[in-house]
């Protein structure tokens, strides 16, 4: 019985534990996250900021290049029927990371719109196809 009782309380204190793990980010006193990203800001050394402000500079910059062929694949997709672009939503979640960029090289290597429609076909038979027959 006391073995019993001594079980409970441990698996009681666990639980407690484990449930309130975490709670100061709901607690209203807290700081909030703006306070916190500052704080962090300024605890960096003046060369960590000056790295970090390029590095986002750095990001936020696209080569023209990448930005033509970038607005181009967005123009295509925008021409899409709404249907055809949910389709394509749903195949491109389904899609590994390398079958995603297999896809992408295939499309880059499309030179007619009508090749890209006959490969985006052929993706969204595969991968619609696939779902449709597991759903029944």
């Amino acid at each position: 019985m006391a073995a019993k009782k001594l079980v409970l309380a441990f698996c009681a204190i666990g639980f407690l534990q484990t449930s309130f793990a975490g709670l100061e980010r709901f607690w209203i006193f807290s700081k909030d996250t703006t306070t916190q990203a500052n704080d962090t800001w300024d605890s960096l050394s003046d060369d960590e900021q000056r790295a970090l402000i390029k590095r986002y500079q750095n990001l936020k910059e696209i080569p023209e290049e990448q930005s033509i062929a970038l607005q181009q694949k967005m123009d295509w997709f925008t021409q899409l029927p709404d249907e055809e672009k949910q389709k394509m939503r749903e195949v491109w979640q389904q899609m590994s990371s390398t079958e995603r960029n297999e896809m992408r090289q295939k499309m880059q290597k499309a030179e007619t719109a009508g090749q890209r429609n006959e490969l985006r076909t052929e993706y969204i038979q595969k991968y619609l196809s696939a779902v449709n027959s597991t759903a029944h």
